[in-house]
């Protein structure tokens, strides 16, 4: 049975497009929040030790805001946004598409496996296939987002290539694997137990089916919410390594940050990335499941 997210009507290649739309409607609405998160992950003071003399730049979200629009204009908090758009439309094209495979593969199998249980497994599957097809763009984003001076996409691929070769675009990617394998699942294993819940509601006239799409969205922000508190550690390592000239094991990084800076430390920008998150899944889920929708309508034309 096929879960909340994919449809039995619709193809893989047709759960793709969902994606990509979804992907980049979602990354235009919260490119601030990213750039301003990825600032505040890649500073290297200690949030534990009282009286710090070192000075700090971005200490709050609004403050990082300002600063940024002061010194680098509007234009400052879409740095990045460019190849942060094409990860993203790669990205949930990719995932979208796995996912759907992954399931049908579990169920021409006739494999008796509990809904949550299929849903975890092949969010955790599909985000791992996406993050590592798509990882070079993640590192371009993160490389825009701190330069003080613009960049073309292309002179930058050549730095990169020029220093460090062709791994040079890989730095971090274990922790992003590692991160976003219990992610996604539990993203897509949440989501679905929520979008469910509210369906449940509509079908027994409890809640308007008018409501859908804030349904669609409410589900997408609390899923959201929920797995990113439980991987952010990997998500700062990862992002501490992308920037990084010597690259060092994650695991190093992860013991440095925590020593060095504090355990708390492994948390810095998590706001920003939860104010981010909500919305980003809010708007993805909805545009994906309006898209859905509209395909569906169109196949019935």
């Amino acid at each position: 049975m096929p879960s909340y997210i994919t449809d039995a009507d619709l193809s893989s290649n047709q759960l793709a497009f969902c994606g990509g739309v979804a992907g980049v409607v979602s990354r235009f609405v919260i490119a601030p929040l990213d750039v301003v998160k990825i600032r505040m992950q890649l500073q290297t003071h200690s949030v534990h030790v009282k009286n710090n003399k070192q000075p700090i730049k971005y200490s709050s979200i609004l403050q990082t805001l300002k600063t940024i629009m002061k010194e680098e204009g509007i234009r400052g908090l879409y740095k990045g946004n460019m190849p942060a758009e094409y990860l993203y439309l790669s990205y949930t094209m990719i995932e979208f598409w796995s996912y759907k495979e992954l399931e049908q593969l579990i169920e021409s199998n006739q494999k008796q496996i509990p809904e949550t249980l299929k849903s975890f497994g092949c969010g955790m599957i599909a985000g791992s296939i996406a993050t590592a097809s798509t990882y070079p763009f993640d590192l371009l984003r993160t490389q825009f987002a701190i330069a003080q001076k613009n960049h073309r996409v292309p002179q930058e691929i050549m730095n990169i290539y020029k220093k460090e070769g062709y791994r040079g675009f890989y730095k971090g990617l274990w922790p992003a694997i590692i991160q976003i394998m219990p992610y996604m699942g539990l993203l897509f294993s949440s989501y679905d137990i929520f979008a469910k819940g509210f369906k449940k509601l509509r079908d027994s006239e409890r809640v308007s089916s008018a409501y859908k799409p804030t349904h669609d969205m409410m589900s997408g922000a609390l899923s959201g919410m929920t797995s990113k508190i439980a991987v952010y550690p990997f998500d700062l390592v990862r992002k501490r390594l992308q920037v990084q000239g010597t690259p060092i094991p994650w695991y190093t990084c992860f013991y440095n940050v925590a020593k060095q800076e504090g355990a708390r430390s492994l948390y810095k920008g998590l706001a920003p990335s939860l104010i981010k998150v909500a919305p980003a899944n809010a708007v993805t889920f909805m545009v994906f499941e309006e898209a859905k929708d509209f395909l569906l309508w169109f196949k019935k034309w």
